[in-house]
């Protein structure tokens, strides 16, 4: 009988001549709700996600601070994980003819594992991102002179220590803006010459560890801490997750308009079947079966209008992503819009247009309930 009851109601509100068109445009903001909701988190996320993978490429899911026991961690790291390098991190000046600029140099051990955007460097002298190289101007072969202000020789008062060398070619981009532009990397032994010192203070992970179980074993040996990109990044990951929630939110404020138009709609609605109603409670059917069937009908509407929009933005993305093109400036890393579709993006678009759909949809139910008794009414047609 539940199903000769939906069946009813379906049919009324898209074969009968007596149909409002109110209840479609509910039917079709649900759609557009949920439809919106999932393209905009899927390629927000895509932009999102890229970005962080970018810079973690270069800086690295994690990385551990040395102070001492350097033999002891990068046995304890190899144990763990094959993508990792060791270095040493300094800052310096660099001058190139008459201009002078801070850097941050990163000394790489090349005896040890490499991380995958220097693979292409030979490891010789030098090498540079295309954006220092063009703010200094400087090309492949040039001399650079490496200032530490923090090193000094006491020769005639204390001058600062520096070394030199030539660009190395072929120069890199890591498409991290903040990256190309102050940071380069030598060989470690230039470095700890220029130091005069044989040390480490960086180990950089590439690869997703157990990070907590990591920091515990690494609190045997004092004075070396481990921080994730995530922490050391946290402003970037905050505005991001700020960025998200605020997507949210204003795309569950147009459900709630919507919403609006789905409590006068399914008013409406009941209104001009509250003959029928009464109909079938005459010929045998009790409250709580119309009760019953009205509430199936409510969540069975929200729910293929719902998930109809997340299997059409489902179909957009992949025609968006295989057969979009580069639409963006040349300004912008990102020529195409990147797509990614997560299981909290589909549960996200597909959970706030249903539940608030649902919540109004049950005060449009209770509404009608206590103003009609289907009693009087059969009265009042008598």
């Amino acid at each position: 009988m539940l199903y000769q009851f939906c069946k009813y109601f379906f049919s009324y509100i898209f074969f009968s001549k007596t149909r409002q068109r109110l209840l479609f445009l509910a039917i079709a903001g649900l759609f557009l709700s949920s439809f919106s909701l999932l393209v905009l988190q899927s390629t927000m996320g895509g932009l999102q996600y890229n970005l962080m993978e970018r810079s973690k490429r270069v800086s690295g899911k994690a990385e551990i601070s040395l102070n001492g026991n350097y033999r002891e961690i990068s046995e304890l790291i190899k144990k763990h994980t094959a993508k990792y390098s060791i270095e040493y991190e300094i800052e310096l000046l660099l001058r190139f003819n008459s201009v002078l600029s801070p850097v941050i140099v990163h000394g790489i051990d090349l005896k040890g594992p490499m991380p995958d955007f220097l693979k292409s460097w030979p490891g010789e002298e030098l090498v540079m991102p295309y954006d220092l190289a063009a703010k200094l101007g400087a090309a492949p072969g040039d001399e650079i002179k490496l200032i530490s202000p923090s090193h000094v020789d006491p020769m005639m008062g204390d001058l600062p220590r520096y070394g030199t060398a030539f660009v190395s070619g072929p120069m890199i981009e890591t498409m991290v803006p903040e990256i190309d532009i102050v940071h380069t990397w030598v060989r470690l032994p230039f470095i700890q010459n220029l130091i005069q010192k044989r040390a480490i203070n960086k180990i950089r992970i590439y690869e997703d560890l157990d990070w907590q179980l990591l920091k515990r074993k690494l609190e045997k040996f004092p004075g070396n801490s481990l921080t994730t990109w995530d922490e050391n990044n946290q402003s970037l990951v905050w505005a991001l997750r700020l960025e998200t929630t605020v997507m949210v939110f204003l795309f569950a404020a147009m459900t709630l308009l919507v919403s609006l138009c789905i409590t006068s709609g399914l008013l409406i609605f009941f209104d001009k079947v509250k003959v029928d109603l009464a109909s079938f409670w005459i010929l045998g059917a009790s409250k709580e079966q119309l009760g019953k069937a009205s509430v199936i009908f409510i969540h069975a509407l929200s729910f293929f209008s719902v998930l109809l929009g997340l299997l059409v933005g489902l179909i957009f993305l992949w025609a968006f992503d295989s057969y979009g093109g580069e639409v963006m400036p040349d300004i912008f890393i990102e020529r195409k819009i990147p797509v990614r579709v997560t299981a909290k993006g589909l549960l996200v678009s597909f959970s706030i247009p249903y539940l608030i759909s649902i919540i109004f949809s049950y005060f449009s139910l209770k509404q009608f309930k206590e103003e009609r008794d289907l009693l009087e009414h059969v009265r009042v047609v008598g």
